[in-house]
């Protein structure tokens, strides 16, 4: 009995012992604390608050895009090591999660230039004070214990930087600078009297410092940090460099707008989307863009009538058509102003109304565009705010003789009428390469509809009838729900169709915001307050994911024209006097300097596919027939004495060469040097196009040539540069079409095809003349055909259409009947740099259409129009297709214009 109350009494004591220390401990934790944003300098320019470093880390883990955003090379190095956090036990341990918990402070410091990361140890925190005490008794590569008094610190040292890491009363401090590791305690001093100072001053004295843009800024006055994964506070001209670099466009506002607040940024990652939210305060000394920024912005009725097949969609509704003109004359400058002036003039005289009149008299302020699947052409919609004076108003014009309405179309039922502009005044403009619709147009509600589909604009017109709208759906709900439908601009896109402004010019974010097919991004402003929403939604997974990329070292970036082995070995390019040749299995490159631009094609039809060839012509005429090493063959090289005035082309064993007095040589493995017997009166600067083609006599090879000039020809021939009967073609538009007279000049080598069992050559003109004839010289009916645009590509045929790109970023399509359909790419323009393909990379035996332009990215596109998910890739020029071959997937191979060439494979 003794022993039984001696053990309950010891029991008791032990249990108060603990209490006492677990009170100790907390009390002892709880003493002398300070928020991690109070020991971090006021010259940070951005600055990151995770109140819940665990609860992050979890929904990053569960975020289904997270594979793919390894494919970013930017961010690539951070997935693995999230990756490799994942499967630590220390990660899981349960204790090492609950210290987890408390929040973490990072921010980039502008002076001076360094980094600094806070970590709040909470109910842990006396640790910090005993751990040092315990340092000598375990080791970690590179992590070295300092004793320096207050200043005692542990060091990671690194080849090029060090971190300097130590506690400060409840926080672990971590900085790549001494002095500021150093100088912690005076941050929470200066912290504190400039809290003081706040609380003690008017609100209206809470405006940006321009020498430390977040001075004062403390907490966050709009965004709750516990609410959102991580938060941002981020200094206006930190902020506008980023912004700046996407668009030149938003680099232009930027300079007319005055941030009044820091922005304040709030970052949310569930499973299967990714939310952002920027607040900041804005004026601008400009009347116009002041009046926009004060207004506050409603709900747009449009917003609720977007039929629910959109697949893209943008509404804006911050003022009326004349206010917007005035905020956009105030970027645009004196050019504009006269533009207006001249439309105005231009209407008065032409239709008797003034642009006030015929623009700004009775439409409201919500303006729309959107795209429906299945469908090439958008639909406009403007709201009416007076249909007694917008019909007004149209009736005058219609009476013109400039338009005219035809309202012959019947669709299901309906009237569709079309605003006709007469065929004189388009050949008038086609002579300017100006081209100007004839839309569709009719009357729902509020709201003009039109378009230059009349179909399209159909099937707007019964969905929304039915309230067959795109709130309805779960998509929608998943991208837009629990958010306000206020917004003075809105933007929701899916990459299959659209691709927002901000992807256009490749960078690490571009490059992060593309893997997310979808994605909506409202803006709403509320007396000066502004407020972006961002919600982005991954793809199905299907698309591309990057294999591996690497920087090719050359003195000059490389050639928008790269080339694959016939074994797909070997990747070759060239970059001015160099060629390179890149091993795909390791990566390794080999090049051949000379002191001419060089170029390298595959050799195709020397030796078997095992065998790498190439051929390295100067130009100069040196001609090189060398391994996949660049190692030069036996009885090479050869001096051919020529100039090129094309880059050669390689065709069944041979190299052709093209030379400034308009000869075309050719040069086989032997070395042997042969002349085509036909010289052309200009020289070619285009290569020929080459064909072999099935006839009842055995297979036949032909060469399609076009020597540019004003008045130029096709010029259709055997291998050996004999002429076929009945050419040279002359390019001859239709009399007919009121034009008549030769297209003018060309760009590009001529299409050569089979199809039907004919052999076929297509040509393009930059004006748009697309000609189409056959094997003896007769053109192919309906063509030629007038496509509307500037072009500098030649067409590629897929089996069944025609493909073409014009200057102005239209997608073309053309059927050998002569059908067109078109569809515009958002930011893409190609001339002389632009390339199009095709190639079958689902295996279904339907290719798809790839294509470049002048910038840095290559589409890719359904016979339906719809883009490929995971495009546009980060590649310029003509790329090199890998087939699929068994379980191995296609591929393609790429180069940048940062001089990386790039690998993707096709999921």
């Amino acid at each position: 009995m003794v022993k039984s109350k001696r053990l309950l009494k010891d029991l008791v004591v032990i249990l108060c012992i603990l209490v006492f220390i677990s009170v100790a401990w907390t009390i002892f934790s709880l003493i002398g604390r300070v928020k991690p944003g109070d020991v971090i300098p006021d010259t940070a320019i951005f600055r990151l608050n995770v109140s819940n470093p665990v609860r992050l880390f979890d929904n990053v883990l569960s975020h289904e895009s997270l594979k793919e955003l390894s494919t970013v090379p930017s961010l690539s190095s951070a997935v693995s090591a999230i990756n490799m956090l994942k499967e630590s036990p220390l990660v899981k341990n349960r204790l090492v999660r609950i210290a987890a918990r408390g929040s973490v402070e990072a921010a980039l410091l502008s002076e001076p230039q360094a980094f600094v990361a806070v970590w709040d140890m909470g109910f842990f925190s006396p640790l910090l004070r005993i751990f040092p005490a315990f340092s000598g008794f375990f080791t970690i590569p590179n992590l070295y214990y300092v004793q320096a008094g207050k200043n005692s610190r542990f060091e990671y040292r690194m080849k090029d930087k060090t971190f300097f890491i130590g506690p400060y009363r409840n926080l672990l401090f971590i900085s790549n600078s001494s002095d500021v590791f150093e100088s912690r305690a005076i941050f929470h001093a200066e912290a504190q009297l400039a809290a003081d100072k706040l609380r003690a001053e008017k609100p209206s004295s809470d405006k940006m410092s321009a020498d430390n843009p977040l001075a004062g800024k403390r907490g966050f006055s709009v965004l709750k940090p516990s609410s959102y994964d991580a938060v941002l506070l981020i200094s206006p001209s930190y902020f506008s460099s980023l912004l700046s670099e996407q668009d030149a466009a938003i680099a232009a506002v930027l300079e007319k707008i005055d941030f009044d607040s820091a922005v304040e940024a709030g970052f949310s990652v569930y499973p299967q989307k990714i939310e952002l939210r920027i607040a900041t305060s804005l004026s601008s000394q400009q009347a116009s863009l002041s009046r926009l920024l004060e207004d506050r912005s409603q709900a747009p009725g449009m917003s609720e009538r977007l039929p629910a097949s959109s697949q893209y969609a943008t509404v804006l509704s911050a003022g009326t058509l004349e206010d917007l003109l005035l905020a956009t004359g105030v970027f645009a400058g004196k050019e504009f102003e006269d533009t207006i002036k001249r439309t105005d003039s231009l209407s008065r005289t032409i239709l008797g109304l003034t642009l006030d009149d015929l623009l700004f008299s009775w439409p409201g302020k919500e303006f729309a565009v959107f795209g429906l699947e299945g469908r090439p052409h958008p639909v406009y919609a403007i709201q009416i705010a007076d249909e007694r004076k917008r019909q007004a108003v149209f009736d005058k014009a219609f009476s013109s003789i400039v338009l005219n309405e035809n309202t012959r179309l019947n669709l299901d039922g309906v009237r569709i009428p079309r605003i006709e502009v007469p065929e004189f005044l388009q050949s008038l403009l086609r002579r300017w390469n100006m081209f100007l619709p004839s839309p569709y147009y009719t009357i729902y509600r509020d709201y003009l509809l039109a378009s230059e589909s009349a179909e399209a604009l159909l099937a707007a017109l019964r969905a929304m009838q039915r309230n067959d709208v795109l709130p309805k759906t779960a998509v929608w709900r998943n991208i837009a729900g629990g958010r306000t439908a206020a917004s003075a601009f809105s933007l929701y896109y899916s990459l299959d169709l659209s691709m927002p402004f901000f992807l256009r010019k490749n960078t690490a974010l571009s490059g992060f915001l593309s893997l997310y097919r979808q994605g909506l991004v409202r803006m709403s402003f509320d007396k000066g307050k502004a407020d972006i929403t961002l919600v982005l939604v991954p793809g199905s997974g299907s698309g591309v994911n990057l294999v591996n990329s690497f920087l090719v070292e050359t003195k000059v970036r490389p050639y928008n024209r790269i080339y694959g082995s016939a074994d797909d070995s070997k990747i070759f390019l060239s970059a001015g006097n160099t060629v390179v040749s890149v091993n795909v299995a390791n990566n390794s490159t080999v090049d051949m300097p000379g002191q001419d631009r060089l170029w390298i094609v595959p050799a195709e039809g020397v030796g078997d596919k095992k065998t790498v060839t190439a051929w390295v012509a100067s130009e100069r005429g040196r001609v090189t027939l060398v391994n996949g090493e660049l190692e030069a063959l036996q009885g090479f090289p050869v001096l051919t004495g020529l100039r090129l005035s094309s880059a050669p082309v390689a065709y069944n064993g041979k190299l052709y060469l093209c030379d400034e007095d308009g000869k075309v040589q050719a040069v086989d493995a032997s070395g042997k040097q042969t002349v085509w017997e036909t010289s052309f009166a200009s020289p070619l600067r285009s290569s020929p196009s080459f064909l072999t083609a099935q006839a009842k006599t055995g297979a036949r090879n032909y060469a399609a040539v076009y020597p540019k000039s004003f008045f130029g020809e096709l010029w259709l021939l055997d291998a050996d540069g004999k002429i076929l009967p009945g050419w040279p073609v002359p390019l001859e538009r239709k009399e007919e079409d009121g034009l008549g007279g030769n297209a003018g000049l060309g760009f590009g080598s001529p299409l050569l095809f089979s199809y039907n069992n004919g052999v076929y050559v297509a040509f393009v003109s930059q004006s748009g003349d697309f000609f189409v004839f056959d094997e003896n010289a007769k053109v192919l009916s309906p063509f030629p055909v007038t496509l509307n645009g500037v072009f500098f590509v030649q067409p590629v045929f897929d089996g069944s259409f025609f493909w073409l790109v014009s200057a102005e970023g239209n997608l073309f399509r053309v059927s050998p009947d002569g059908e067109v359909l078109y569809q515009n790419v958002t930011g893409f323009s190609a001339k002389e740099e632009g390339y199009i393909t095709v190639f079958d990379c689902d295996g279904d035996k339907v290719p798809e259409i790839f294509f470049t332009g002048e910038g840095n990215a290559l589409h890719a596109y359904t016979r339906n129009f719809r883009s490929l998910e995971g495009f546009p890739l980060q590649a310029w020029g003509k790329p090199h297709f890998v087939p699929a071959q068994g379980n191995k997937k296609a591929e393609i191979f790429g180069i940048g214009m940062d001089r990386r060439l790039y690998r993707w494979q096709f999921r």
